[in-house]
Parts: structure tokens; C-alpha cells; sequence
């Protein structure tokens, strides 16, 4: 059974308890599904009745990519079983309610599958989510394309495995969608939606990716509070007050119907929709997969009533969307955490993903809570011998500028008299709609804020020890701040050679695929704060200077060699030879046509006598 979010609705005594209402109908400890009580306008695309029939569940024309009336699929990676040699995945669709519930057969070039029979997750309005369980044999030493068809009917589609022997490939992105501050100008500048888009799905189709690791922002939810249905709670002035207003049934509704919503608008109406049918996801969270610096607020925020029960609508929706599971099948799924939604897969033999939840624990005081850190620990020591690197997915890099520098920076600008000021290419108001400094959740929302310094330092240290004791890479992937760069942790002792040294361990940061990248005088600022710094008396940490040409060949803006404030996205390939993994950046081009790549090479660890 999966972890509930209060002790009222599940304890080790007596299990799940029945869900319990208050007066206004809202479930006390997380969301209730409620049948529809948010209705909108057929020609309303924020509204579930302006994407499909309220009567029967068809998809509306603009949503509607199969002729059976059946939205998705959705393939996800779920992992690799080394005992058996099989690859295990799912695919999601959603289904008019009063459809018999599908199936899937595969193909592999040699034998066509039984029937893979379907779960039903969840419903809502007229529609049903359903999950089918796949698996795939895997090769000795050849990788192979698998065909599929759902319903064994309609379009054929295929995803690539790779063999026993043979090398993993997999590709990395992050903040898939446009800040709201972003303008159709802005939009247009950059080439639109799908420049970085069409360059992986190309890629994709020369040589296959095995995966793609959604790195967060898979969505951008922070329209939710566009709703004039918040009005009233925001005018509340005492914010214990407000802490403390219910979380209505209206509230309940609208948010039930536009995580729905905007779920099925960007993910199956989309280039990402496309790429979904045929390179498997693995998704980590962030913020605006639930609303802009959830996790970073003052607790009287974090802990109101809205704010509690808001989230959980979101994560009600994530856990559909992008793990294609439900908050009683998490646990069975492969999902850990103390309250959140971790999880570690084995991207074959010689390389593991973790990929922590930083948001569902989230808060001032905290990125993941210590039950959480154990799990992982205890995951990592039962790791199989033949493991050479761990690759963590973090939503926010770990080696990252000190932001206390651009803090002063901004304060700075803040003087001149501007009233709007970007952070991380974020541009909004000095204060809130919550009536909070607007730089704060974006200042605490990273690794290197002051009040998760310690967090880190220990989190590192751990897995330093982890490296240390079995003889693996550990590497950072991160995205959120709308550029790209390269960075590592590394031992202080000089004469320690990056192979031999366990503290070795590299940050890959990659951002944005879509959101349109920081202006450069932000860049230059947090550049300029990219110095050597000490994690402890062992270890230091730099940011590499990656870029020292630009895409066009020439030196970057302002000579910003470490942060390129371009789209991206980056890949992975093992080299089963050397055993290092091979990491590319891969940059969009000035003219707004393909992408330009940037090399780095992660070396496996051979840890030998080192200090």
C-alpha cells in the first residue's frame, strides 16, 4: 500500500482507514475524486468539457490522435530485472469510462505478445485512466525495437531495448512549457515550442534513446492561481487567518479539473506527447509540476489549509500522469519516500537512476526528509557488484553559485527604482501574490541556499561514503534554471586523480528544453559567483568552463564560459570499454535550427588508495 499524507487515513495498527469529510465535503488528510462538480464550457480548453463530450468522454478534435477515441499512449521505463534478463515498462491511456478496458500487445521482430491486460487507476468526470504492465525479453548481446498497438488495433508504434551486453542510452530535460511572464514575441523569438524538441526526437530516430528522464517541470501549473475563485482567500490580510480558511469544495473542484485539464492539453497535445509513444519516461518533480516554489514557502504558507490540500491534487495528478500509479499502488510500483515519491531503476547492469522527490517534503527547514535519505541509503547498499555509476536526478543542480551573491546582486537593481526584477529567467513582481518577496522561493528553492547548506553537506558526505565503500561513479544531473553548464565535487587533495577519487562527482546541468533562458545580465551575475567553494575540508566544487565558444563558434556573451543561456537538452551513452559515461549537451543553435554539442566525460571510479 502506498504511504498516505496523515495518520488519520492509515497507521501500522489498523491500515487504511475510510476517508473522512468535514463539514465542507474536503477529505481530511488528501484529495477526494470527486465526480465532476467543476463544470465548464464546451469551447473552454481549461475546462475538462472543452477537451472532451461531458456526456460520453470522446476526446474533442484537437485532442483526438486515434480513431477509437482512446488519448495516449504513454510508455514509461519502469525498470530492468537482471535475474531475468527482462525489460519491465507500462504504458497509460485514458479511455471514455464506458469502454471495456484495453489491452496491448507487443511485437519484437520475432514473437507477437500475449495480450498485456489493463489495471484501471483512476477516473474522472467521463474518463478512466488505465495502466498496462509490459515486459520484453532482452537479447544477449543486440538491442531490438519493440512494435506495439493498443487494443491491437490503430496506429503501430515502437521503442528500442537495448541487449544484456550492449551499451545504455538515455536523454535528459527539464521545464517543458513557458513561464507565464513569457510573451508570444518572446515565444517567437526562440523558434517556438519544439526547436529543442524536434532535434531529440531526430536524434531519437537515428540512433534510439532506451530512455528519456523528464528532470522536472514536465508542466507549468502555476496558472492555477489565475482562478478568480482565490480572490477572496488572498484578500485575507492576517496570514494566520488565512493559514487556517478552509479548503472549500469549490476549491476541491476547480483543482481537480485543472490538473486534468492542463495534464492532458500539454502532454497529449504536444511534441512531448509525441516523444511519450516512443521513448519510455522516468519524471522527477518540481515546483511548477505543482505551482511556482512549493517546499519554499514561510510555513504559515506551506502549512495553510490550501496550500496542504492543493498539493495534493497536484501530486494526484503526477502520480497519474507521469508514474502511471495511484496513491494505493505507489508503494507496489517501486515508489519510496516518508511521504514522497523516490525511486532507484536499473538502467541495465552497470548503471542505476535514483531519482529523489525534493518536493513532497519539502520545506524551509528540509529538501527530503532523514526516513527518506535512509531508504535511499539502504536502496544504494543492495546495489549488484557489476554497478559502476549511480546517476542522481535532482530538480535543482546541487553544485550550483552561491546565491547569496545574487541576492546582493538583485538588491542591487532592486535600488535603481525597477519594479520587476529576473531570477533565473523568471520575471515577476517584487512581491508575490501571497504577499511574500517574490526572489525568496526561488533564493530557497536551491541546494546552495544557506538554509540547506547543512542538508547538502551531509547528503554529499553520505554518498561520498557509498562511493567510497562500493566502487561506483556518482554524477549529478539537474535541471530548473534555464541554462547549461557542467560542475563537480571534488577531493581537495591535489595530487588525487579523478578515477581514483570517490568524491569525484560531476553535475550535468540542463535547462531549459522549451522556457525561454535567462536574460545575460543574470547570467553574468551568477557567473560571476561561480568560484571555488569548500563542501567541507575534504572536498571543493567548482563550475567548469565549458563554453568557451558559443553555438556560432564565437565567445560566449560577456565571456560567460561557465552558464550558456541557451535551450537544451542532454544525453548519455555508456561506454562499456573505458566505463565511462559519455555526457553531451546539446545547445539550440542561434539560427533556431538543431543544436550544438557539448562534451563531457565522467570516468568510472577505480578507488585504489585514495584519501
Amino acid at each position: 500500500m502506498d504511504f498516505p499524507v496523515s495518520s488519520r487515513q492509515f497507521d501500522e495498527t489498523h491500515g487504511v482507514h475510510p476517508v473522512e469529510y468535514d463539514s465542507d465535503g474536503i477529505p481530511r488528510g488528501g484529495p477526494a475524486n470527486y465526480p465532476g462538480l467543476y463544470m465548464g464550457a464546451a469551447g473552454d480548453q481549461d475546462s475538462y468539457e472543452g477537451n472532451f463530450d461531458a456526456q460520453t468522454g470522446e476526446p474533442r478534435a484537437h485532442l483526438r490522435r486515434r480513431a477509437d477515441g482512446i488519448v495516449g499512449p504513454a510508455l514509461m521505463f519502469v525498470d530492468t530485472d537482471l535475474q531475468t534478463a527482462t525489460w519491465r515498462g507500462s504504458v497509460l491511456v485514458l479511455t471514455p469510462r464506458a469502454y471495456p478496458p484495453p489491452s496491448v500487445v507487443l511485437n519484437d521482430g520475432s514473437t507477437t505478445s500475449a495480450p498485456f491486460p489493463a489495471v484501471l487507476l483512476d477516473t474522472y468526470k467521463m474518463t478512466a485512466f488505465y495502466r498496462m504492465d509490459i515486459e520484453v525479453r532482452l537479447e544477449v548481446a543486440r538491442e531490438k525495437r519493440v512494435e506495439y498497438r493498443v487494443n491491437n488495433t490503430g496506429p503501430t508504434y515502437r521503442f528500442s531495448v537495448p541487449g544484456q551486453t550492449t551499451p545504455w542510452r538515455f536523454a535528459f530535460w527539464s521545464c517543458n512549457g513557458w513561464s507565464l511572464s513569457v510573451g508570444d514575441k518572446e515565444k517567437a523569438e526562440l523558434g517556438g515550442d519544439n526547436v529543442v524538441w524536434d532535434d531529440l526526437l531526430r536524434k531519437h530516430e537515428a540512433v534510439p534513446f532506451h530512455v528519456q528522464v523528464c528532470g522536472g517541470d514536465q508542466l507549468y501549473a502555476d496558472k492555477i492561481w489565475q482562478s478568480e475563485l482565490w480572490k477572496p482567500w488572498l484578500k485575507i490580510k492576517d496570514k494566520y487567518v488565512r493559514r487556517d480558511s478552509p479548503f472549500t469544495r469549490e476549491m476541491a473542484a476547480y483543482a481537480d479539473d485543472f490538473y486534468f485539464t492542463h495534464y492532458v492539453k500539454c502532454f497529449f497535445a504536444s511534441r512531448f506527447g509525441d516523444a511519450m509513444t516512443t521513448i519510455p519516461i522516468s519524471t522527477i518533480i518540481d515546483d511548477h509540476d505543482v505551482w511556482d516554489g512549493i517546499g519554499s514557502y514561510p510555513d504559515y504558507l506551506q502549512f495553510s489549509q490550501v496550500f496542504v490540500q492543493l498539493k495534493e491534487y497536484a501530486f494526484k495528478y503526477w502520480r497519474l500522469f507521469q508514474a502511471h500509479t495511484n496513491q494505493q499502488l505507489a508503494r507496489q510500483h517501486g515508489y519510496f519516500g516518508a511521504h514522497g515519491y523516490s525511486w532507484l531503476k536499473q538502467f541495465g547492469p552497470h548503471t542505476v537512476a535514483l531519482g529523489p522527490d525534493t518536493r513532497y517534503e519539502r520545506s524551509l527547514s528540509q529538501v527530503i526528509a532523514p526516513p527518506t535519505y535512509d531508504m535511499i541509503f539502504e536502496r544504494l547498499a543492495r546495489l549488484p557488484a557489476s554497478v559502476r555509476h549511480v546517476v542522481v536526478f535532482l530538480g535543482v543542480p546541487i553544485v550550483y553559485p552561491r546565491l547569496t551573491y545574487i541576492e546582493k546582486a538583485l538588491a542591487g537593481l532592486k535600488s535603481t527604482g525597477l519594479t520587476k526584477l529576473g531570477f533565473i529567467s523568471k520575471q515577476r513582481a517584487l512581491v508575490n501574490i501571497w504577499g511574500e518577496p517574490e526572489l525568496s522561493d526561488d533564493m530557497n528553492d536551491h541546494w546552495t541556499s544557506e538554509v540547506h547548506l547543512d542538508e547538502r553537506r551531509q547528503f554529499v558526505q553520505r554518498l561520498q561514503e557509498f562511493a567510497r565503500r562500493q566502487n561506483v561513479r556518482v554524477t549529478f544531473v539537474g535541471g530548473d534554471v534555464h541554462c547549461c553548464g557542467a560542475g563537480r565535487f571534488a577531493s581537495a587533495h591535489p595530487a588525487v586523480p579523478a578515477e581514483r577519487d570517490f568524491r569525484f562527482m560531476p553535475q550535468i546541468i540542463s535547462s531549459a528544453i522549451m522556457n525561454v533562458p535567462p536574460p545575460n545580465l543574470v547570467i553574468r551575475a551568477v557567473h560571476l559567483s561561480a568560484k571555488t567553494y569548500d563542501l567541507d575540508r575534504s572536498t571543493d566544487e567548482v563550475m567548469y568552463k565549458l563554453f568557451e565558444r558559443d553555438v556560432n563558434g564565437k565567445a560566449p556573451p560577456n565571456n560567460n564560459t561557465k552558464l550558456l543561456a541557451r535551450r537544451n537538452f542532454s544525453s548519455y551513452v555508456e561506454d562499456l570499454g573505458s566505463g565511462e559515461l559519455i555526457v553531451n549537451i546539446h545547445v539550440q543553435n542561434d539560427t533556431n535550427q538543431g543544436t550544438t554539442a557539448y562534451l563531457v566525460k565522467v570516468p568510472a571510479l577505480n578507488v585504489g588508495n585514495a584519501v
